[in-house]
């Protein structure tokens, strides 16, 4: 997502990163990684919880996952895997955001 970020944004897109973890650490990480996107933080797995991304089984207590959600709050897609190869390449993303908006 960080190398392709401009290319979500002339899509119309924004990309917001959500860490399942204290303020704290996810500046430490952010430093470390700085992101061109928003990272949110959610220490109490609330969002995680919502979308079910947390699975304490299949991948050490969270799972990679991608959701794109429309102007209306509507998911008009998502994937939840238990690696990181399972989320999709950007362009499929950029394709399907593309084809939402009739581009």
């Amino acid at each position: 997502m960080r190398q392709d970020y401009p290319r979500f944004q002339a899509e119309g897109a924004e990309v917001v990163a959500i860490a399942p973890e204290t303020l704290e650490a996810a500046s430490r990480f952010a430093e470390r990684n700085p992101l061109p996107y928003p990272l949110a933080v959610d220490p109490e797995h609330r969002v995680f919880d919502l979308y079910d991304v947390a699975s304490k089984l299949a991948s050490l207590g969270q799972r990679p996952a991608l959701f794109v959600v429309d102007e209306s709050g509507t998911v008009v897609f998502d994937q939840v895997g238990t690696q990181q190869w399972q989320i999709p390449a950007n362009e499929a993303v950029l394709g399907l955001i593309a084809g939402r908006r009739g581009g």
